[in-house]
């Protein structure tokens, strides 16, 4: 292994070697990010001031996947890929299917002194299954709250993450795809981004997976250019300052402009930031997952009303956090144990160069 270097001169992409970074602590508060911004619309409906902060950390999730994919990809053939992928996706996203139908659901009937379908909740896991939310509500149920009839707000995402494991770790293993290919790849999903958004969104499908994989893309883009990257304060300070300028000017600006130095600036924080949070014990995926049907419930029992908007956004986390670990120890981390059964076989994409970051993807 390659000696780390100081702070200053070593690259990011060392820094980022093994466990010793700080990315699952960023990932942590960008799904901190995405309660609170949730926390505003299961109380009132409607977007509200922090909509931007939740859209920073999906792109943001997006981002460090693509760059902790691509390393994972470089490890192993397509097979074990794909099985490993599924085990880090899957098993919480039925998990949480099962707690919503079975769990929340029903106490949020007892609430409203309602009956509870239990033929609708056996749907609800059974139609949402694979990923895709084609059963939003069960039952009726949440009622009396602003966004009545649906009980997950965040799983949306997930049909994209999945879909862009398949696409990247495709394009991965074709000879000669490195640095320029990845360049022209995220250069023409930004294009398509920025022509979407200008044309008024067009169709939401088309909007949501366009940014998001220009941003899986930039997270590929700089992994080819791991030892490159320089971590020095004036480098973050420079990739913070285009963010925070562009997120202020115009939407369309900053979906040209943002991928790469958001994922850069999140990666320097990665490596540059002593926090190990989650460096072990992952719960980012579970706080994603499992808090928005509890603010649903905490919307149908009157919360919101009770203690004000933020006051709810901090019970939302306090709530959230202990489910979310008890998906990781009891559902999250035995899943992931069973990688082995898929043993990994050599790769055909290109070597990495070092080592690739240890942090688990999403």
């Amino acid at each position: 292994m390659a000696p780390r270097g100081s702070v200053e001169t070593a690259p990011v992409g060392l820094r980022l070697d093994d466990r010793d970074n700080a990315l699952n602590a960023i990932r942590l508060l960008l799904a901190v990010f995405v309660v609170v911004d949730h926390s505003y619309k299961a109380a009132t409906g409607v977007p509200g001031p922090w909509a931007h902060m939740g859209d920073f950390a999906v792109e943001g999730f997006f981002a460090i996947s693509g760059y902790l994919i691509a390393g994972s990809r470089g490890r192993m053939a397509m097979r074990p890929f794909l099985w490993r992928r599924g085990l880090r996706l899957m098993p919480a996203y039925w998990a949480l299917l099962l707690f919503t139908a079975f769990v929340v659901a029903p106490l949020s009937t007892l609430l409203t002194r309602s009956t509870y379908d239990w033929a609708s909740g056996a749907g609800y896991v059974v139609h949402n299954s694979l990923l895709f939310t084609t059963q939003m509500g069960i039952g009726g149920t949440p009622s009396g709250v602003p966004y009545s009839g649906l009980w997950n707000a965040s799983t949306w995402s997930l049909p994209f993450e999945a879909a862009a494991y398949v696409m990247f770790g495709l394009l991965l293993a074709m000879p000669g795809f490195g640095r320029r290919a990845a360049a022209a790849v995220c250069a023409a999903l930004t294009v398509a981004s920025v022509v979407v958004s200008a044309a008024g969104g067009g169709p939401g499908v088309s909007l949501d997976l366009t940014r998001l994989w220009t941003f899986f893309a930039a997270g590929v883009l700089l992994w080819f250019l791991r030892e490159r990257l320089p971590m020095s304060k004036v480098a973050g300070a420079a990739a913070g300052g285009v963010v925070v300028a562009t997120l202020l000017l115009d939407r369309s600006l900053y979906l040209a402009i943002a991928p790469v130095p958001v994922t850069f600036l999140l990666l320097w924080l990665g490596a540059r930031l002593p926090v190990r949070i989650g460096a072990r014990n992952d719960i980012s995926y579970g706080v994603y997952l499992f808090a928005f049907p509890l603010q649903q419930l905490m919307a149908v029992g009157r919360v919101p009303e009770a203690v004000g908007l933020e006051w709810f956004a901090v019970i939302s986390v306090a709530v959230t956090v202990p489910v979310a670990w008890a998906s990781w120890l009891i559902v999250e981390r035995p899943s992931m144990g069973l990688r082995r059964l898929v043993p990994v076989t050599p790769t055909i994409v290109q070597p990495p160069v070092g080592r690739a970051p240890r942090a688990a993807a999403l």
